[in-house]
């Protein structure tokens, strides 16, 4: 998987990030997500969560790069596994997503993934642990991005 010319890795707040090089219009696909499906023992962290112990395996290319915001610029579009611009991305934006839409469960036996967000934003939820460590009010904010297997898990809850 090449990286697309519309974006760069550069330094960010949390290392490296992915960074728009080219005005990115509001619905337009950024990438698609590459890798095989594998379970949790099989997958590193960067891997997306797609069911319950199913994972989609990172490639170890420029999408590990792809960081975190409690204030998003882009969501991932379940149906085709592609990462969207929620908004218009202006030439130098770091691009991301909330992780909070893909993982259940970032705080479990196997891997500690969990991390104390840097993204600064004013509804900054400060320790992203995962889907299942929100409120019911964060998850019904986020509802219309999360994953099939995340909705799943809600509507169970509630």
């Amino acid at each position: 998987m090449c990286i697309p010319p519309s974006i760069k890795i550069k330094k960010s707040n949390n290392g490296k990030g992915l960074f728009a090089e080219k005005l990115l219009k509001r619905d337009s696909i950024i990438f698609h997500f590459d890798g095989k499906i594998d379970d949790d023992t099989h997958t590193n962290s960067k891997s997306l969560q797609i069911d319950d112990n199913k994972f989609l395996e990172s490639t170890v290319k420029f999408d590990d790069f792809l960081n975190h915001s409690c204030n998003p610029n882009c969501y991932i579009d379940w149906q085709n596994l592609n990462l969207v611009a929620l908004r218009d991305i202006q030439i130098g934006e770091e691009i991301s997503f909330n992780y909070n839409t893909s993982e259940y469960d970032l705080i479990n036996l196997v891997k500690n993934c969990s991390f104390k967000c840097g993204c600064n934003s004013k509804n900054c939820i400060g320790e992203i642990r995962g889907f299942r460590y929100l409120t019911e009010q964060q998850k019904k904010k986020i509802q219309k991005f999360v994953s099939p297997f995340l909705k799943k898990k809600f509507e169970q809850e509630i």
